[in-house]
């Protein structure tokens, strides 16, 4: 009797589990079917999802300022207004804002530009690291100090890695990330000097300063048209300087450009040396020499200065004095300088005709002097340290026929 109960409940689990495989295998390509139907829906879905969002130059350089000034002093910025657009080297002194700390930014090949900062935004960054919060009281009217160049060297770098970022892959874009901070300016007056003259293109940024917009700030990069856009970076390279890896082409590999002996030449190096006067001293007062002592110089000899080279070549005269806590020498042209030092060549009458020609009267030649007279020889005979022997009698000596 149990064994009979035992082998019908097998039966049962057997015929069970033979029923469960049957419907498993039934439902299995009900959700294939299920699985590819969701998958065909789904492709529709992202085909017509939309494009991605239109690159505006607004929106990336409000996001490129508040980013750098959120890291660097976590400073809360409200952009207004975005402006690009080019200039020339002559306008740059108009658009700069009044009283601004002109950070010199440095590119590839020698590219130069400039960020200018507002003075509310520097007293900003300033008054955030000093305590943490943007006051509304005004800013003071002073010039920048190279403290106040330290405290925003970091953010300058920092605002231009962020624009680079944000406008990667835009042509209508300078190459901000090709250019780091080198060094600042007080007055706007000697940029004409150090900027290549030529188109430039400008960024200028107009926006609210702290949590409730207590101040109005203004920063403006200038940068060369032909170095900083983005057309004349060269391949393979990255925004923030490094060196990206550039496919090779194994069928046509591109001809070194090629250098000629002139070029070469004029990357050579000179020394020059700068003289300030050359004074001539005895033996005596060279020996006498002594740390401390002073040698009295000429009064115009800070008018006088010299460029040399090493082997006393004259290039240039100038006048001695300080730029930018150097010493520098102003010089002055040499060809001028030696125009009015000419001497007024004689009439010799050639602007005449010959019958209106006189000759000059004939002056008689002065005679030559004659010969000086002996000395006397009373002292002849006398003894002579000098000589061995004593002297023989003058009327023996030979004497030479005049």
């Amino acid at each position: 009797m149990d064994s009979a109960a035992q082998e019908q409940a097998a039966g049962r689990d057997i015929g069970a589990a033979t029923g469960a495989r049957r419907d498993a295998a039934a439902r299995a390509p009900v959700l294939h079917r299920w699985i590819a139907a969701r998958g065909n829906a789904r492709a529709p879905a992202d085909a017509a999802r939309p494009p991605a969002a239109e690159f505006r130059l607004e929106r990336a350089a409000a996001t490129a300022l508040g980013r750098a000034a959120e890291q660097q002093a976590r400073l809360p910025v409200f952009v207004e207004r975005v402006e690009l657009a080019r200039m020339t080297l002559p306008e740059l002194p108009e658009l700069l804002p009044e009283r601004a700390l002109l950070a010199v930014v440095e590119g590839r090949r020698d590219a130069i530009g400039v960020v200018a900062v507002c003075p509310a935004l520097l007293a900003s960054l300033i008054e955030m690291q000093a305590i943490g919060r943007v006051t509304s009281r005004p800013t003071p009217a002073r010039k920048p100090t190279r403290t106040d160049a330290s405290i925003s060297a970091d953010f300058v770098n920092a605002l231009l890695g962020e624009l680079a970022r944000e406008c990667l892959g835009h042509d209508a874009c300078p190459n901000f990330g090709a250019f780091r901070y080198a060094t600042y300016m007080d007055d706007p007056r000697p940029l004409s000097l150090m900027l290549e003259d030529g188109d430039m293109v400008r960024l200028t940024l107009r926006f609210r300063i702290g949590p409730g917009g207590q101040r109005d700030g203004t920063l403006m990069i200038a940068l060369p048209a032909e170095r900083g856009d983005r057309a004349a970076v060269p391949a393979g390279t990255a925004t923030d300087g490094r060196a990206l890896p550039v496919p090779q082409d194994t069928h046509r590999q591109p001809a070194p450009p090629a250098t000629s002996l002139a070029d070469a030449v004029q990357q050579a190096p000179v020394a020059l040396v700068g003289i300030l006067c050359r004074r001539k001293l005895s033996l005596q007062m060279l020996r006498n020499l002594t740390p401390g002592a002073l040698i009295p110089l000429p009064h115009n000899v800070l008018d006088e200065a010299r460029i040399e080279t090493p082997q006393g070549q004259l290039l240039g005269r100038g006048r001695l004095g300080e730029a930018e806590g150097f010493h520098a020498i102003r010089l002055r042209d040499l060809a001028h300088e030696a125009d009015a030092a000419k001497p007024i060549a004689a009439w010799d009458g050639a602007a005449f005709p010959p019958a209106q020609q006189s000759a000059p009267p004939a002056s008689p030649v002065p005679p030559l002097p004659g010969d000086p007279a002996e000395p006397p020889l009373q002292d002849y005979l006398e003894a002579d340290p000098f000589r061995g022997t004593k002297p023989t009698d003058p009327d023996d000596t030979l004497r030479f026929a005049s």
